[in-house]
């Protein structure tokens, strides 16, 4: 790990899952903390990395487009 390391509180990732209720119930299971909430118009969750870095789960059918989407 980098000495200086200071893991993202705001600006992260996010990541589209085919089934987000699988995907919590399978948080639930191996005991991994997570916030669930659907403020953006979308069910989500967020969790840590092991690093201490946000992530963002939400559930596929997003509106959002990929970065390097070729239109």
């Amino acid at each position: 790990m980098t000495p200086d390391f200071v893991a993202r509180q705001k600006g992260h990732p996010a990541l589209r899952s085919p089934d987000l209720a699988a995907f919590q119930a399978h948080c639930d299971a191996h005991g991994v903390a997570y916030r669930a909430d659907a403020e953006a118009g979308v069910p989500r969750l967020f969790l840590r990395d092991p690093f201490g870095n946000r992530l963002e789960v939400v559930q596929e059918g997003h509106p959002s487009v990929w970065a390097h989407a070729s239109h």
